[in-house]
C-alpha cells in the first residue's frame, strides 16, 4: 500500500498546471498510489478560504483516495482561521494541516502560527510544514504534542537542501517527521535518515503533479534499507499518523 503524504490539486498558473480530482486519481493509478494527502493550489498561492472550499469539493468526488489538508499560507487573519480549521476537521473530513510560506521572505512559523498548530496538536492531526528545520525544531520544542512533517526534508528554498540538518532536527525532536519529497536527491539520504531516526519517522511524498510520483517512489524502493522499512515509509507511517486523530 502506498500513501502519498504530499500531493497538490487544482490550478497553478506559475507552473502551468490544472488538474482535477479525476485526473489526479488517474495519475495515482498509473503510479500505484492508493491514497493521497492533498492540498489545493489556490489555498497556497491566493486565498486559503477559497482554496479549502475547492478542496472540499474535490474530496467529495473521491473520498477513499483523496484525503485533504486544510491549507494556510498565513495565519494573520485572527481567530477566523482557527474556527475554519476546526469546522473543516470536524464537519468536512479534513485530516491534516498544511502550512506554507511564499516568497520573498519564506518565513513560516512565527508566533501568529502557534494557535493554529496548537489546535492541530489538540486534534492529533499531522501538520505538513513547508518550512526549514530550524523553524520546525523551534516549534516542536514549544508544542511537543504537534506531529510536524518537515516537507522536503529541508529540500525547499527555506532549507537550502540541507537534509543533514533536517535529520539533526528530527533527532533532537521526536515529534518531527521527515518527508522524502525532493526535486534533487543525494546518495544515502534515505538510508542515513533511517539509520539515525528509524523508519517510523519518515513518510513518502511525491509533490505530484509538480514532480513525477513514479520517480519519487523509486527513491524509496531503491534505497538500501529493509523491505519492512520501505513498507512503513511508503504507507504504513501515514496510516498510523491518521489513526491518532481525536
Amino acid at each position: 500500500m502506498i500513501f502519498d503524504a504530499h500531493v497538490h490539486i487544482g490550478r497553478n498558473m506559475m507552473f502551468h498546471i490544472d488538474i482535477d480530482a479525476d485526473q489526479l486519481v488517474a495519475v495515482a493509478d498509473r503510479a500505484g498510489i492508493d491514497k493521497m494527502m492533498v492540498t489545493e493550489f489556490s489555498a497556497l498561492m491566493y486565498d486559503s478560504f477559497l482554496g479549502n472550499e475547492i478542496m472540499r469539493k474535490f474530496h467529495r468526488q473521491h473520498p477513499d483516495r483523496i484525503f485533504p489538508y486544510f491549507t494556510v499560507s498565513t495565519p494573520r487573519v485572527g481567530k477566523r482561521i482557527i474556527d475554519e480549521f476546526e469546522r473543516y476537521v470536524n464537519d468536512y473530513g479534513f485530516v491534516g494541516l498544511k502550512i506554507y510560506s511564499t516568497p520573498p521572505t519564506h518565513l513560516m512559523i512565527d508566533s501568529y502560527m502557534y494557535p493554529l498548530i496548537e489546535k492541530a496538536a489538540e486534534f492529533r492531526v499531522p501538520i505538513l510544514a513547508h518550512s526549514n528545520s530550524d523553524e520546525c525544531e523551534i516549534v516542536s520544542k514549544r508544542i511537543p504534542e504537534a506531529m510536524l512533517i518537515n516537507a522536503h526534508m529541508n529540500g525547499s528554498p527555506q532549507g537550502h537542501g540541507d537534509w543533514q540538518r533536517a535529520i539533526a532536527a528530527a533527532k533532537a525532536c521526536p515529534n518531527i517527521i521527515l518527508d522524502t519529497t525532493t526535486s534533487s536527491f543525494d546518495n544515502a539520504m534515505i538510508e542515513t535518515a533511517v539509520e539515525e531516526l528509524g523508519p517510523e519517522r519518515i513518510v513518502y511524498g511525491s509533490d505530484c503533479p509538480l514532480l513525477d510520483p513514479v520517480l519519487q517512489i523509486a527513491k524509496v524502493r531503491g534505497a538500501e534499507i529493509s523491505d519492512e522499512a520501505k513498507a512503513l515509509i511508503l504507507g504504513g507511517n501515514m496510516e498510523r499518523l491518521l489513526s491518532l486523530r481525536r
